[in-house]
């Protein structure tokens, strides 16, 4: 950061990115150059061998070639070890020395055409082996080499490079119409080159014209997110690094206060005396607990054979094999299903469908039918199902995720948009790609009177009185929570369960009426529910934060992240901002520049957050102590940062969430209902006195379990020396 300039044009890529590339390149020459010397001067050749003479010659050429390389490339690794993030001025030879590297390159390239002729001309009639496996590996190196170069080129070319130079050339010079024009003119061409990235990433789909119109809405997105940011790709994740590092020192710091009410932080979230809990010991909350682990199965059959295979990954094979034996892709036959199942767009062999009946069947789910599935794939247009759950007495439509590119447009097109509710006239707004999903599945429903099927399913049975469940991961989750909105005027008594959902998905008043209908669940540190336009605005405003305030190298940052440098590299907030203060017009100083102005957004309905404590870290991983998972009721607006950790997209996957939903239970079970650090925090009660001594004067037969208990929740308590990341 910021990107390097050559050529008088910016690129997208640092003058500190140069370490992994030039260790590559002078490993590989500094191995040919040994390999070559040796050939070279270790072996005779016949003199009377026109071939051996000429490569004789040739490769002392080529050994006077590599040393040149190398010395190149040692510049290159260490001028790009020095300086900061922002502290270029130690760099700025950097340019200079690609100059020459370049200019060594051409070389290179011209003695792998004479390479190329050699082998043409003597390859065959030449008797030398040797001579013949030597040029040959000079040329496929020298191409090797090449290659790599042109493709790192591609890649970080920056088309708006030029106008970028421009404009920081005419900003220190204070031109501002000229400054506007080309500020104008940047801000197109980026979002031109947003557009044709999502094109490329989506090439093998044809183009509507709602999604023409996504990939304008995301192209400017992102060309607003990055405007005025002289960044690079290794930037943010050297931000990331350093972000996480600044949040888990902030954590401690709070946990060694001695006057504060934060008790412990469980998956990143603070816990206090205010916490409320589930309270599974009451049986109407178990049962509605219960409930949500049970229509999570709906959400997760939604995901159709892909799903399917992850959970079973080989008797799934051989199940779904069986069912699609009699089908083959080169027919049109069909599978067979049960009368009165309508199948929307599956593939030839039906395994969507399949994968979603064996789904209930695995999980002893009988009394399941299917009425209707949708596999239409589009852009605001989502797969979905509808199915007669007779145990429950339910109608269940599930709302598949995101599984497809198709469905990551929808994501992405999250502007605010009023929600479309008959006889509402406030100002309900709610995540624009969802809301178009909500209303195709809507008109779905009508257009083919899926619902009026449902019900009417099997009236001996009482099907007209069922009461109708929508459910859905992640898209999904969003989607089904905006499509209630849509349906429950004719369904008074609907109800909604929203796994995962999208943080930027309702308004405030919405969010606040969603809570009559909707039940949400989070898992732990999930990225997803804590994602928004208005929470990016804030991600980016800490992402540039931490970057200014860094002094250390990138390499080393990002090593940091991998463990490789254990100790922090992370700055005291008291050192401040240490870059010097010439060098910061290569970055916008206003860190308030937000995007668009974007309405604040929140996840739906009341939340189940499922939190996990973080045992220590043990040398033998058959030592490693398993987490214990607990659920508490969260707040929509406490989802407001993004908690930068490796679990953050492995806690969105839905087997995953289901797995943590099944935990709960596992750890209720087993009697882990015991209490957080040494403040004694009851897991089941939610309105309790926690004040230790009144716990044990009220209870003292809660003595030896709570005694049991503690290690469990603080690994290490037993040690007053020893400080625990998440627990006071």
């Amino acid at each position: 950061m910021p990107g390097i300039v050559v050529f008088r044009r910016r690129w997208s890529v640092g003058s500190d990115d140069l370490v992994l590339p030039g260790i590559f390149l002078f490993v590989l020459h500094s191995t040919w150059f040994v390999i070559l010397s040796v050939v070279l001067f270790g072996l005779t050749y016949n003199p009377n061998e026109a071939c051996s003479l000429n490569l004789v010659d040739h490769g002392r050429g080529y050994l006077g070639i590599l040393l040149s390389c190398m010395i190149a490339e040692v510049a290159i690794i260490w001028l790009s070890m020095r300086g900061g993030i922002l502290y270029t001025e130690p760099r700025d030879s950097m340019q200079y020395v690609l100059y020459v590297r370049l200019a060594i390159l051409v070389i290179e390239f011209v003695y792998a055409i004479v390479g190329i002729v050699w082998l043409a001309q003597y390859y065959t009639s030449c008797n030398d082996v040797t001579a013949k496996n030597v040029t040959l590996g000079m040329v496929v190196c020298n191409w090797v080499v090449i290659l790599s170069v042109c493709i790192t080129v591609l890649c970080v070319f920056d088309p708006t490079g030029r106008t970028f130079v421009k404009l920081r050339a005419t900003k220190r010079r204070q031109r501002n119409l000229r400054t506007y024009n080309l500020r104008h003119r940047l801000e197109e061409g980026q979002a031109s080159s947003w557009t044709r990235r999502l094109k490329v990433f989506l090439c093998c789909t044809r183009t509507k014209d709602s999604q023409s119109d996504a990939y304008s809405e995301i192209a400017y997105l992102f060309a607003e997110f990055f405007r005025d940011l002289d960044i690079v790709p290794s930037d943010i994740i050297a931000g990331l690094v350093l972000l996480r590092q600044r949040q888990r020192a902030k954590r401690n710091a709070v946990l060694d206060e001695a006057n504060n009410d934060i008790l412990a932080f469980l998956s990143g979230m603070p816990v206090t005396r205010k916490t409320k809990y589930l309270d599974l010991k009451n049986a109407q909350e178990m049962a509605r607990y219960k409930e949500v682990c049970y229509y999570m199965l709906f959400a997760l059959a939604a995901y159709g054979w892909p799903m399917y295979l992850i959970r079973k990954p080989t008797c799934g094979i051989c199940r779904l094999a069986g069912a699609c034996s009699s089908c083959c892709c080169l027919c049109t036959s069909r599978p067979r299903f049960a009368p009165g199942v309508t199948i929307e767009e599956d593939n030839c062999c039906g395994c969507n469908a399949i994968a979603i009946k064996r789904h209930f069947l695995d999980e002893n789910m009988s009394m399941v039918d299917i009425v209707y599935t949708s596999c239409h794939d589009a852009v605001y247009e989502t797969p979905f199902f509808v199915a007669v759950d007779h145990d429950k007495r339910k109608v269940v439509i599930s709302i598949r995720g995101t599984l497809s590119p198709k469905d990551a447009l929808t994501d992405l097109t999250g502007d605010a948009e009023r929600l479309p509710v008959e006889g509402h006239h406030g100002t309900w707004l709610g995540h624009k790609g969802m809301v178009l999903s909500a209303e195709y599945i809507k008109k779905k429903l009508e257009q083919e009177m899926v619902l009026s099927q449902a019900f009417g399913r099997d009236l001996g049975r009482g099907t007209k009185h069922y009461d109708l469940i929508v459910v859905g991961h992640s898209l999904g989750a969003g989607t089904a929570a905006i499509l209630s909105f849509l349906l429950r005027p004719q369904y008074p008594s609907l109800k909604c369960y929203a796994y995962s959902p999208p943080g930027g998905l309702l308004s405030e008043d919405a969010m606040e009426y969603s809570k009559e209908f909707v039940t949400s669940v989070v898992l732990g540190k999930d990225l997803v529910p804590r994602i928004g336009l208005s929470q990016l605005e804030g991600f980016r405003r800490h992402l540039l934060d931490v970057l200014q305030r860094s002094n250390k190298p990138k390499w080393r940052i990002i090593l940091g992240g991998t463990k490789c440098i254990p100790k922090s590299e992370l700055p005291d907030e008291s050192e401040g901002v240490t870059v010097p203060s010439n060098r910061l017009w290569t970055h916008p100083s206003d860190l308030t520049i937000a995007l668009s102005a974007s309405t604040p957004l929140y996840p739906p309905g009341r939340i189940i957050h499922v939190v996990h404590n973080h045992p220590e870290e043990q040398c033998c991983f058959w030592d490693q102590e398993e987490p214990t998972y607990f659920a508490i009721w969260g707040d929509n607006k406490a989802f407001e940062e993004v908690i930068i950790s490796p679990a953050m997209l492995h806690e969105h996957l839905p087997h995953v969430v289901m797995e943590g939903l099944n935990k709960v239970l596992e750890n209720y079970n087993k009697g882990k209902t015991a209490l957080l650090s040494a403040a004694k925090v009851m897991v089941s009660p939610t309105e309790v006195d926690l004040n230790p001594e009144l716990i044990f004067q009220q209870q003292p037969h809660l003595i030896p379990p709570v005694l049991e208990v503690i290690p469990a929740i603080m690994p290490g308590a037993h040690n007053s020396n020893r400080r625990n990341s998440s627990t006071r």
